[in-house]
């Protein structure tokens, strides 16, 4: 009896360890990567200039990356705005380049994680421009012309502009003769000039570039009025990537200087003075009016 009882006792202690092995060795794999396994970084920017001026902007610091995290980093530019939480829900893109719209809906849809703003993007601004020989002094003399905004999920060139026309009581459906789309910050400019519409919408540091850089002319368009501060573009990552890795790619924006030539290039092109990290705190405001927004224009759809 006290033999069988052993050998009993002996085949369920064997039991337990084979089944320990099995689950040990079957079990699922952390839903998690590091620089290790990550062969290539595909990094999807905002589409919100054209696509070759897209590429001479950010190629650089694509450059900067692919050596300080010793891998390569592959640039998508994507069709459009809604193309690129598309490719970020279906794990096509990792780092994205968002706008704070867009960034909004990828955490609430995906768990992006933010890393780094450039220190403008804390207080960033819209600009309603005209063309330079339109008389009007203020938006509320524009009842009845047409407006240009640049994509439905653009920040600065839909989503605030609208909301601080509604603060002046200027609900841009009713308000406006026509509302049109342009999909991007400088076709808008770029309407406003050539007369398609009255007035656009449009990323400040867009407009102001395109200035600088004779793009436009003075003389050819006027700013009407520019928007309070708000957040708005950042750089975030999806979840599924290790803390560390993460946290590499926080640290090389970090140590962008302007102080250094190699990095004052990359900067310029970027037009940013420096990165600081991203708080998703920087945007509950934001989220908010994009929740107020998103649910009016769905009752406009349905009414």
């Amino acid at each position: 009896m006290l033999k069988h009882g052993y050998r009993l006792a002996l085949a369920s202690v064997v039991f337990l360890i084979l089944v320990v092995l099995f689950f040990t060795n079957n079990e699922t794999p952390p839903e998690t990567s590091s620089i290790e396994s990550t062969k290539t970084l595909r990094i999807g920017v905002l589409p919100d200039q054209d696509p070759e001026t897209l590429k001479k902007r950010f190629e650089p610091v694509l450059d900067y990356l692919s050596e300080k995290l010793q891998l390569s980093c592959e640039l998508i530019v994507p069709k459009s705005y809604p193309d690129l939480l598309r490719l970020f829900h279906d794990q096509k893109v990792d780092l994205a380049y968002f706008g704070g719209y867009s960034y909004v809906k990828a955490r609430q849809r995906d768990g992006a994680i933010p890393l780094v703003m450039r220190r403008i993007d804390t207080r960033f601004t819209s600009l309603f421009i005209v063309k330079a020989d339109n008389p009007a002094q203020t938006l509320e003399s524009l009842e009845n012309r047409s407006i240009a905004f640049g994509s439905s999920l653009s920040t600065s060139g839909h989503l605030m502009p609208r909301h601080f026309l509604q603060q002046k009581s200027i609900t841009p459906e009713s308000f406006f003769s026509s509302v049109l789309y342009s999909g991007a910050h400088d076709k808008t400019a770029y309407w406003v000039r050539d007369g398609k519409v009255d007035v656009g919408a449009a990323n400040a540091t867009t407009v102001r570039s395109m200035l600088e850089k004779g793009l436009i002319k003075p003389n050819e368009i006027r700013i009407l009025w520019e928007t309070p501060p708000y957040a708005d573009y950042v750089w975030a990552i999806r979840p599924q990537f290790a803390e560390g890795f993460n946290t590499s790619i926080r640290d090389a924006f970090l140590q962008l200087s302007p102080s250094n030539a190699d990095h004052s290039r990359i900067l310029e092109n970027l037009n940013a003075i420096g990165y600081i990290p991203a708080n998703p705190d920087e945007f509950l405001s934001l989220a908010n009016i994009a929740q107020e927004t998103d649910a009016m224009l769905t009752a406009d759809k349905l009414n």
